[in-house]
């Protein structure tokens, strides 16, 4: 499978919030923010950062994607919702690498602190 369709189907099960999306990882996954605020290594890491992440996430649409070897490149469309039902929306720019048909290293590019401010209210 090509690295693009492997990203497309790994945003297609998340956006439906099911069990699935973990699938595509691979066992020694590495995930981290531009400004290393988050750092996490190994499959099992990830997922747990990751289920604690879409708690938070109400709706996520793909809005542009583009690839290179075997590097993708996402800005996906976050529509937040925090405890007291209020609604927040950020894109974020997602840049993954693809190794042997799984997710091998995330780094993702947004507002931490606009996030994690909204959350927390």
């Amino acid at each position: 499978m090509a690295p693009k369709d492997v990203v497309h189907e790994y945003y297609s099960h998340l956006a439906q919030k099911n069990d699935k999306w973990a699938n595509y990882f691979a066992d020694d996954i590495t995930f981290s923010d531009a400004g290393m605020n988050m750092n996490e290594a190994g499959k099992e890491a990830v997922t747990i950062s990751f289920n604690q992440f879409l708690k938070s996430v109400e709706s996520l649409i793909v809005k542009l994607m583009i690839t290179e070897e075997n590097r993708v490149c996402v800005i996906v469309g976050y529509e937040y919702i925090n405890s007291h039902g209020e609604k927040m929306s950020q894109d974020v720019s997602e840049v993954w690498t693809v190794r042997d048909g799984k997710l091998s290293t995330l780094v993702i590019y947004f507002d931490f602190t606009e996030f994690r401010n909204f959350v927390r209210r």
